[in-house]
């Protein structure tokens, strides 16, 4: 026998719409609410026209009985057939409860004892939309935009979550999302497809970003059109499968359930396995074989400790902010980095004698090995910490050992200098004589490098590559050498490569440690004012050298492989002092003579429109 239950008020709907497909089933109607002694065999159905609210207690109660279900389309019916997996057509549901020849059992998700058809969402979840019809694209682009708009009010929840009477984490996150399978947003999609209705267990995300730029970022790949779930959680979701969960607080937890408001201080989650039978087609049935139903956890990225205390009391920041752990490790690491220590000084003196030996050897090899053994990017990594910080003992001993670094590196390169009797500007050494604004991009990313290596704890053994890209010994050793010269042009040029790292590294690795969190930008806005200033100060003579540089290359482009006169121009070099010199090769099928390499100085001349010296060398092709 069916039972067809209804509303009171939507007989004549039923009449016109439904009882024509049921003419040659036996049927009986009854409107709810349904009568205290109300019972059915087990070979009676139920088939139910009914918004959500109703069946919130009929399913309940048909699971008690094992009673067989058939859930009818209905305007008001907007999570429970989506969340049940069921067709929204009503000729093709009768059609399937016609010829059903064995009914299919699905889980029953209940929280506080509510059935859940759709999800939980718990605290700021505003990603995981509710069910309520399948989103477009834009549609999707526009919810999260205007999410993101409110995110600056966002702030972290306190959450203690256990399972079989086992504590599993104490934690904060902006909320948690609990389902049983997909829901219909696009993100959640991403995280769960092709799940099981009928494995005895359900789903619990924990959303706990730190800062808005991750969660940002989240969004926007969540946009990007793929088929795939995403194979890993981002690291700020947490998962917990299970076939029970409580959730605690202190304070009473907003949260909804398929869209109902409501507020509780404990969430008590559990499924009862296949205790819905449905007597129709579900699209959870295809995936009954992918899920195990084994409880898993996945919590590694969860705020804990202090931590979550801090995300608790504020806002949610827009960048990054280090946690009260992170910053006492690094500031451990980075005090006992800026004094002077026996080993530093010896490293210093070591590296210097490597460097320069490898620039009067022209080996760079050598003054690579060298790059490897400078400590003094240690000291400079924690003045930028102490700028931003405003640490004055910090800045004080960072200051010191790099000065005390400096002078003595200077002091070994101007000995050694005086003791090699070679005054020779080997290519290694005039490499470090022209710095230019590249030399000072350089110096940017080896700053940003090093810093994000000193707060990443995992990534620190790549510091040795950072000290071999800003190469600090090397042109502190050729500023040494021009002391020992006592040649202001080899040791003023050097010692502006020198400058120019510093002051790179100094700024910027300052800046990489105020996006991570490690200082408010109140403390650290006037030493980063300070250092910019001698940034600025810096860039004046790099950009002359630039422009130098633009104007050596458009030369030699103009020059290389020239015909004048039936002579051929190769090997063009140039070199700037009180007059240019251009230095070049003739090639030519006879004899120059110095009349007619006069002639070719003047049509250069003419071509670059400046007077130059010319060093030329003849060479005939046959």
């Amino acid at each position: 026998m069916l039972y067809l239950l209804h509303e009171p008020s939507e007989t004549e709907t039923v009449k016109e719409n439904i009882l024509p497909l049921l003419k040659n089933i036996e049927h009986e109607m009854i409107a709810l609410p349904l009568e205290k002694e109300f019972d059915l065999d087990t070979s009676s159905s139920l088939m139910c026209y009914l918004p959500d609210a109703a069946l919130k207690e009929i399913i309940p109660m048909a699971a008690r009985n094992k009673w067989t279900v058939t859930i009818l389309p209905h305007p008001e019916n907007k999570f429970t057939s989506p969340g049940l997996g069921v067709s929204d057509n009503l000729e093709e549901v009768i059609t399937e409860y016609a010829e059903c020849q064995e009914p299919f059992k699905v889980d029953l998700l209940s929280c506080n004892e509510v059935p859940v058809f759709s999800s939980v969402n718990i605290g700021d979840i505003f990603i995981f939309s509710e069910r309520n019809g399948k989103k477009s694209f834009f549609q999707e682009v526009v919810n999260i935009v205007r999410n993101i708009r409110r995110a600056s009010s966002l702030s972290h929840h306190s959450y203690q979550l256990s399972a079989d009477g086992e504590k599993l984490i104490h934690t904060s996150a902006l909320g948690i999302v609990v389902v049983e399978h997909a829901s219909s947003s696009l993100v959640s999609r991403r995280l769960l497809k092709g799940s099981s209705m009928s494995d005895g267990s359900f789903q619990a995300f924990i959303l706990a970003p730190q800062n808005i730029l991750v969660l940002f970022w989240f969004f926007v790949k969540s946009l990007v059109p793929r088929s795939k779930t995403l194979t890993r959680l981002p690291s700020f979701i947490g998962k917990i499968k299970t076939s029970n969960l409580k959730i605690a607080d202190e304070k009473a937890m907003e949260y909804t359930i398929d869209g109902e408001k409501k507020q509780a201080r404990e969430l008590h989650f559990e499924v009862k396995n296949q205790a819905v039978i449905l007597r129709q087609k579900s699209s959870f049935s295809q995936n009954e074989s992918k899920e195990d139903g084994r409880k898993s956890l996945k919590l590694e990225g969860m705020p804990k400790g202090e931590t979550r205390k801090e995300l608790i009391r504020r806002s949610l920041p827009l960048l990054p902010r280090a946690s009260s752990e992170q910053f006492q490790e690094l500031f451990k690491v980075l005090r006992s980095n800026s004094t002077i220590s026996p080993a530093f000084m010896v490293m210093m003196i070591l590296s210097t004698l490597i460097a320069t030996f490898g620039l009067f050897g022209n080996s760079s090899p050598v003054i690579i090995g060298a790059m490897i053994l400078a400590p003094v990017i240690s000291p400079i990594v924690s003045f930028s910490m102490g700028m931003v910080r405003y640490d004055v003992q910090m800045l004080k001993a960072s200051f010191l050992t790099i000065t005390a670094g400096t002078l003595v590196s200077l002091a070994i390169a101007a000995a050694v200098s005086l003791i090699v009797p070679l005054k020779v500007l080997t290519p290694e050494i005039e490499a470090r004589l022209s710095p230019t604004l590249l030399d000072m991009g350089i110096a940017i990313s080896s700053g940003i490098a090093a810093a994000y290596a000193h707060s990443n704890e995992g990534i620190a053994k790549s510091l040795a590559g950072v000290a071999i890209a800003v190469a600090l010994v090397p042109p502190l050793a050729v500023s040494g050498i021009g002391i020992g010269w006592w040649d202001w042009q080899v040791f003023s040029g050097a010692i502006l490569l020198y400058a120019t790292n510093l002051a790179g590294i100094i700024l910027f690795a300052g800046l990489t440690f105020l996006l991570l969190g490690f200082a408010p930008f109140k403390r650290a806005k006037m030493g980063l004012v300070y250092t910019l200033i001698i940034v600025i100060l810096v860039a004046v003579p790099l950009s002359l050298s630039f422009n130098r540089i633009m104007q050596e290359a458009n030369i030699t482009r103009a020059l290389e492989g020239a015909t004048i006169e039936n002579v051929v121009l190769r090997d063009v070099r140039i070199r700037f002092g009180p007059q240019m010199v251009v230095s070049l090769r003739l090639v030519g099928a006879e004899t120059i003579e110095p009349e007619r390499i006069q002639s070719i100085k003047e049509e250069i001349e003419n071509r670059i429109d400046q007077p130059i010296v010319l060093e030329v060398v003849s060479a005939m092709s046959f």
